[in-house]
């Protein structure tokens, strides 16, 4: 269960320490509502991230202040006027914002210049991308303004999650797993990837989340070798086929980000089959693998390397597995990192620390992380194996890489198109923790997939 009152102060609290200041104020603005040019329409909200990481709040042209010295934290309320109330209704009062998201006081917008020249900062932090003009231009002219430490901070911050939190994602990965479990009982040759899309954002909305975490993917077939698929328009036309669905619901702000995929038939065909199993062996061997202290590009490579021994086996690859990895072979099946930090977004922030490079070769140069993996830190694990010709083209054009590959067999599996299987895991003291509930051995889908034609 999760606390009644979101951690704001906590947080705020967290990162202040994060920045190593003693004295001075972080404030922080919410994101405003755009309006689609030439209409009274507005676009979609959604909080910025790190503002709602550090107060909460989900609507739109509120502050925040953190003084430093006292820990004291301040939310600044955006006033509804009587004609605005006819519309969006009568906001709360200040008292209520004030304990329903665990601040210290709660002013007026109006009011963020004087209240924070009261508390006479020698120093302001701000974000980046953070307008500072409700500073008033006497603060502004008085007291220095650091416009890039706290970005820093709040990051560093956010990658820790703390109960709340996690027990947040939780919910949010059983409501989307139950999704995809849903889905895997409708499906039928016949129908459209994009019906299979509208029911996913159905069935997690109808119990609670906010939105999609992201844009959903439903592929069948070849399209599943794209790996942001987004047209979501084709027909399911053979039950040969299987269809990947990455797909997750946002739930008070935190995502989800999971990925299944399976037989439009009752059964695996064989190919699909030999595929799928070596894709799962390596998610298992991945998640078994991950624990404190270990490096999460280390992940990526033990990926690699049970990739490459499943595909020795089926025919895929041919001559020594040490050649294969030394050559990064796998990359050109798997041209992704092994999975990414999640939390307030789906792809969070603070994967590659101040410093820290990427590795320029296949599959590893688009990890999306690089760092020791700590408790509290969650993760994404998402193997895939994909047959993608362009990719496959330059394989085939390098003699180091092509020597391991038989095209001939490749060609014999292109139809799969592509699998992955996704799971979200939150680190632990001694291991980790998979938040994602949802069936993904050949017998479990199978089972759901033969009742769905019974």
């Amino acid at each position: 269960m999760t606390s009644q009152t979101y951690p704001a102060k906590q947080h705020l609290l967290k990162t202040a320490k994060n920045l190593g200041a003693d004295t001075g104020v972080i404030f922080v603005r919410g994101g405003d509502i755009l309006t689609h040019p030439d209409s009274d329409t507005e676009y979609e909200f959604h909080q910025d991230s790190n503002f709602y990481y550090l107060t909460g709040v989900k609507e739109p042209a509120f502050a925040a202040a953190l003084d430093i010295a006292s820990g004291t934290a301040i939310l600044f309320v955006n006033s509804v006027s009587a004609d605005e109330a006819v519309w969006i209704g009568v906001p709360p009062s200040l008292d209520d914002y004030r304990a329903t998201h665990g601040f210290d006081q709660a002013h007026y917008t109006a009011d963020i210049a004087s209240v924070i020249a009261e508390l006479n900062p020698a120093q302001i932090y701000v974000l980046p991308h953070h307008s500072t003009t409700q500073l008033g231009k006497l603060l502004l002219a008085s007291v220095p303004v650091d416009t890039e430490k706290l970005i820093t901070a709040v990051h560093e911050a956010r990658v820790f999650k703390d109960d709340h939190e996690i027990a947040v994602m939780r919910k949010a990965n059983q409501i989307s797993g139950d999704a995809h479990v849903q889905l895997m009982h409708k499906a039928r040759v016949g129908m459209n990837e994009a019906e299979l899309r509208g029911q996913f954002v159905g069935l997690v909305l109808s119990q609670g989340c906010d939105y999609e975490a992201y844009g959903s993917i439903t592929a069948r077939g070849r399209n599943a070798a794209i790996l942001h698929y987004t047209k979501n328009n084709m027909q399911l036309d053979s039950d040969q086929d299987m269809i990947l669905v990455d797909a997750g619901g946002t739930l008070k702000n935190y995502a989800s980000d999971i990925t299944r995929t399976w037989p439009l038939g009752a059964k695996f065909s064989p190919k699909c089959r030999d595929i799928y199993q070596i894709v799962l062996d390596m998610q298992k061997a991945v998640i078994a693998a991950c624990v404190p202290h270990k490096q999460w590009e280390d992940m990526h490579i033990l990926s690699n390397r049970v990739a490459a021994e499943g595909l020795l086996k089926v025919g895929i690859l041919k001559g020594d597995i040490d050649s294969i990895m030394k050559n990064f072979v796998v990359g050109y099946f798997m041209p992704h990192g092994i999975g990414h930090l999640i939390g307030i977004d789906t792809h969070d922030v603070g994967g590659y620390p101040t410093g820290t490079e990427r590795i320029n070769v296949p599959g590893l140069r688009y990890l999306r992380a690089r760092r020791e993996m700590l408790p509290r830190m969650a993760f994404t694990v998402e193997p895939g194996l994909y047959f993608v010709d362009a990719i496959l083209a330059d394989a085939k054009a390098n003699p180091d890489v092509a020597k391991h590959i038989d095209f001939d067999m490749v060609a014999k599996y292109r139809s799969v198109g592509g699998v992955r299987i996704e799971d979200n895991i939150v680190i632990t003291e001694t291991g980790n923790d998979n938040l994602t509930s949802c069936p993904k051995e050949i017998a479990e889908i199978e089972s759901i997939r033969a009742s769905a034609y019974a």
